[in-house]
């Protein structure tokens, strides 16, 4: 969730979460929540939108194989009528061989589409879950946070039973995927990122060295010679650091931290929802779903 993107940029902020020197350190605070929790709702209603875009791309995709498929189907009927003729077992054989690669593009394809088509559904219960996050947002900076706030907080709603297993799905997935989040933009801030890309930059560089041994015109030697230079430009680009980059991530991780620590209570208020809707979250525990760990940030933190 590295790319969640820059806390005063990218996301307009309305009056009551704009800066201003003549806040007091509380509603300074308050307002910084506030926009912490916009650009989390942007991130998440964005990925959303991306999922849509990507199961609608895959079913497009689908239905043009579904479209050769029968066209090859037709053909093939359309040869009935005429046995033993060399021109038809000719183009049998054609349309035998597109007919098989076709079923197996289509097969593809439709495992693909079902599985971005979930991944959008899956994705709506998350932007669902922030913006129920969204609604108790003032409840936890006056009655927990305890700030002197010029407003009158409205209760968290009470989530249905749906809504609760919906809920504490997606706070499970925000907050493991804050904490991935977290531990990169420190580790971008301790020099582990740096050695991090200084170990990707000399992967990069023994493979070019290796292939020095080959003649310089070979196809595959070419080809790798320039991927490789690309990628040795790229991570000689991400490990460019300034005053300017590290300011911004010193505000990530500051952000997200505040935003560990909101998360956290509201789990807290979910469990005291789920006693509510008699559910035993000890019984549950175990229907947890296992997320995959960011690969980069794992190789980070064994650092």
């Amino acid at each position: 969730m590295e790319g969640m993107g820059n806390p005063h940029g990218g996301t307009m902020f309305g009056p009551d979460e704009q800066e201003n020197p003549n806040d007091t350190p509380t509603v300074s605070e308050y307002k910084k929540l506030k926009r912490v929790m916009r650009i989390m709702n942007k991130f998440y209603e964005d990925g959303s939108a991306a999922k849509l875009d990507q199961a609608e791309d895959m079913e497009h995709e689908l239905h043009k194989v579904q479209v050769d498929l029968c066209m090859v189907e037709a053909q093939i009927k359309a040869l009935e009528p005429f046995p033993g003729h060399p021109k038809k077992t000719s183009y049998l054989e054609e349309l035998s061989e597109e007919r098989d690669r076709l079923v197996k593009m289509r097969d593809n394809f439709q495992k693909k589409a079902t599985n971005f088509r979930a991944l959008y559904q899956w994705s709506l219960g998350i932007v669902d879950c922030i913006r129920w996050l969204t609604l108790g947002l003032d409840d936890y900076c006056v009655n927990f946070l305890k700030m002197e706030l010029d407003i009158t907080p409205s209760p968290l709603p009470k989530p249905t039973l749906d809504q609760y297993h919906k809920y504490k799905e997606g706070l499970d997935e925000v907050h493991l995927n804050l904490h991935e989040s977290q531990d990169f933009f420190q580790a971008s801030l301790d020099g582990r990122l740096r050695r991090y890309h200084q170990i990707e930059k000399e992967i990069i560089e023994a493979q070019i060295k290796a292939l020095q041994a080959f003649p310089p015109m070979n196809e595959r030697k070419v080809h790798w010679d320039d991927e490789l230079a690309k990628d040795l430009e790229f991570v000689g680009d991400n490990s460019k650091e300034t005053p300017a980059s590290t300011s911004k991530r010193e505000k990530m991780l500051s952000m997200h931290k505040d935003f560990v620590n909101t998360l956290t209570w509201f789990k807290s208020r979910l469990s005291g929802f789920a006693k509510e809707l008699g559910i035993d979250e000890n019984a549950e525990k175990g229907a947890d779903s296992q997320h995959p760990t960011n690969k980069q940030v794992e190789f980070m933190l064994a650092m």
